[in-house]
């Protein structure tokens, strides 16, 4: 292979440029651009060709990304047979794409693809009250704190006089039950059991009701609902755990025969569990990395989203990628989903100078992808404002909440170490946390 073989990465580029080239600027943006499941590219004619032009288009697709264009045919008309099947199995999105000479092009490409399908869902951007407030805890690497910042968090609330709901989306690394259940308390079935079962039938109340035990960390205050990834079944049967989990990402069906992937089930399960009570918060633990079920909890759930991160690269190469990819959906200027999410700096120093080289760098990759003017569509050129955001702007998203190191919390075990949820305790270290998370 040469260094000029055309890869993943540059093939949409390569195939945009060379389309334009042989249909206008016009035909291109009109159009649309199908990637299938191995990556291979086809473009959508808005309108139908002369066989001469489909002809020159199909040989310049094959110059420019050689094997990424797809087999039989990179050149699709509006009247090819299945087309509508394809749009069907496809999700969207839009892209700038870089031409020679300077300009851009923004061109909408649809997606199909076996894994990783609920990316490709627009985050929620409106949260409707039709429901307790829901507040995702999130990280790119594990071992920052997450979860127990979540434990903290929901025992204060309890404290304040707050009924919540936890519910532990860490499926492959399940902790929460464990973390705040004593182990006789801790219910018959978990989340996974709950996606595993929806595959081969409804999932009734009583079901549901299983699912969930109350927190002693709760009790004589307000509520702590736990809803564990795994319950007493697994740790009776703990040699199937792996074999859900190999199922549990799977598409379903329901009762009219509609596809329902992950993330729609999540959000299903997440609306009938708060049903059954009345609730004033749900806080979510969300598995770290870019995880087919995190795409669940960050834009499925009309959720909150704190993003925790220590001052390390692999936090900010991360959540780059993250970013970059949520740049490619619209926000509205009355619905801007980016008002959802808010950076965390765990295992901060007490140091405020720190703590301001953390923001600065979280600054920089919003900047670079999402604090800019977004077209209104595909079909203006005008733009509309969104909130630009200083360094120093408290209200934004990049300006991190700190959560301070702290050795107390280095093995964290409240059920045989109950000070660790004491206010005395955690008010020091979560204290920023705790005074700016309001649920």
């Amino acid at each position: 292979m040469t260094q000029d073989t055309p890869r993943f990465d540059d093939s949409l580029p390569r195939l945009a440029q060379a389309l334009v080239g042989v249909l206008g600027t016009d035909a291109v943006q009109t159009g649309q651009f199908l990637r299938n499941a191995n990556g291979q590219l086809a473009f959508i004619s808005a309108v139908s060709m002369q066989e001469a032009q489909t002809a020159a288009a199909q040989t310049a697709a094959e110059t420019a990304i050689g094997r990424y264009a797809r087999t039989h045919s990179a050149i699709l008309l509006p009247t090819q047979p299945g087309l509508t099947s394809l749009r069907q199995q496809a999700r969207g999105y839009s892209e700038q794409i870089a031409l020679e000479g300077g300009a851009t092009l923004r061109v909408s490409v649809l997606e199909q693809r076996i894994v990783g399908q609920d990316w490709l869902h627009a985050p929620v951007g409106r949260i409707t009250t039709a429901h307790p407030s829901r507040h995702v805890f999130f990280s790119i690497k594990g071992g920052v704190g997450r979860s127990t910042a979540l434990a903290v968090s929901a025992t204060e609330l309890a404290r304040q006089g707050r009924k919540v709901l936890v519910i532990d989306l860490d499926l492959e690394a399940p902790g929460l039950g464990h973390m705040l259940l004593v182990p006789e308390e801790l219910p018959r079935y978990g989340l996974l059991d709950a996606h595993v079962e929806s595959h081969v039938g409804t999932l009734d109340d009583e079901f549901l009701l299983d699912m969930m035990s109350a927190s002693p960390f709760g009790k004589g205050q307000g509520l702590i609902d736990v809803v564990p990834a795994v319950g007493t079944l697994a740790q009776r049967h703990p040699a199937n755990v792996l074999a859900k989990i190999a199922r549990a990402y799977l598409e379903s069906f329901d009762e009219e025969g509609r596809t329902l992937s992950f993330l729609d089930r999540t959000r299903q399960l997440t609306d009938r569990l708060t049903s059954l009570k009345r609730y004033d918060v749900v806080l979510i633990d969300a598995r770290a990395g870019l995880n087919e079920s995190t795409a669940a909890a960050l834009l499925g759930l009309e959720a909150q989203v704190l993003l925790f991160g220590e001052n390390t690269p692999q936090t900010f190469a991360g959540y780059r990628y993250l970013l970059a990819h949520l740049a490619r959906f619209d926000r509205p200027a009355d619905d801007d989903w980016l008002d959802r999410f808010h950076m965390v700096h765990a295992k901060a120093s007490a140091n405020a100078e720190e703590q301001q080289v953390f923001r600065d760098r979280a600054h920089a990759i919003f900047q670079e992808w999402i604090y800019k003017d977004l077209p209104l569509d595909d079909s203006q050129a005008d733009t509309v404002t969104l909130p630009e955001y200083s360094v120093d702007d408290p209200e934004a998203p990049h300006h991190a909440w700190p959560v301070l190191r702290d050795s107390n919390y280095v093995e964290f075990n409240p059920l045989a170490k109950p000070s660790e949820l004491m206010p005395d305790l955690y008010a020091r270290t979560y204290g920023a946390l705790l005074q700016q998370f309001r649920p």
